[in-house]
């Protein structure tokens, strides 16, 4: 099972890394059964702490606490060569977005990726190129 972010097409990355996932137990079950939604969700690091921001995930049906925020702010597990890395890519302008969201072993891992947002001329040339790679098959 893999949640990938359509959002994420929009990017061009020139990097991709790895990530654990800290979740509840509510929310592990919740991600097996039911699709997360990535609309706005963002990866920023405060205090020297990647956080995912906006990964909403929806609430699990057996859950004892059915008052949680689905929207809560959940941390990154990256080593400190990894988080030092993301954060001077941050420093040079570049964004830090979750492009899926998958199963290893029965660890959540997000896999994020570090780049800038394509323009729309780029996004025509790279489906113009597709394209052209379609006809020639």
């Amino acid at each position: 099972m893999r949640y990938f972010n359509k959002d994420s097409l929009d990017y061009q990355f020139i990097q991709k890394f790895e990530a654990g996932l800290a979740l509840t137990g509510a929310d592990a079950k919740s991600l097996r059964i039911q699709t997360p939604q990535f609309i706005g969700s963002k990866i920023e690091v405060i205090n020297g702490q990647p956080t995912l921001f906006n990964l909403k995930i929806p609430v699990y049906k057996y859950s004892q606490n059915t008052e949680t925020d689905k929207t809560t702010e959940r941390n990154l597990l990256l080593s400190e060569k990894e988080i030092a890395k993301l954060i001077s890519l941050r420093h040079q302008k570049y964004m830090i977005i979750p492009i899926a969201i998958y199963l290893r072993g029965k660890w959540f891992k997000v896999e994020i990726g570090v780049g800038r947002k394509m323009r729309q001329y780029e996004k025509r040339a790279k489906i113009k190129d597709q394209e052209i790679k379609k006809t020639i098959r």
